[in-house]
C-alpha cells in the first residue's frame, strides 16, 4: 500500500496584495493619527475658549474699577473713608 503525498499549500503573496495592504496599513495609520489630533485640538481650542472668557469677564471688572476711579467724587469718598476700596484679590473668579 503506498501512501499518499501531502499536498503542500503554500501562500504566495504576490507583489499586488503586498502593496494593496501596505498602503491600507499605511493610510489607516494616518487616518488615525489625525483623528487623534483633531481631538486633540477640539479639546485645546474649548480649554482656550473658556479661558478668554475668564479674561474678559476679568476684564469687565477692571473697566469698572477704573471707571470709578476716574470719578474724582468717586475718588474723594474713597480717600476719606465713605466708600470702600476696590481690592482687586477680591475680583478673582
Amino acid at each position: 500500500m503506498a501512501i499518499a503525498g501531502q499536498k503542500r499549500v503554500r501562500l504566495r503573496w504576490n507583489w499586488k496584495r503586498f502593496v494593496t495592504v501596505f498602503v491600507l496599513g499605511y493610510l489607516s495609520f494616518w487616518t488615525v493619527q489625525s483623528g487623534i489630533h483633531i481631538w486633540v485640538l477640539w479639546h485645546d481650542e474649548l480649554t482656550l475658549n473658556h479661558n478668554i472668557q475668564a479674561v474678559q469677564t476679568q476684564n469687565a471688572k477692571l473697566q469698572q474699577d477704573i471707571q470709578e476711579l476716574k470719578n474724582p467724587v468717586m475718588v474723594k469718598k474713597m480717600i476719606t473713608g465713605k466708600m470702600a476700596i476696590p481690592d482687586p484679590a477680591l475680583n478673582q473668579p
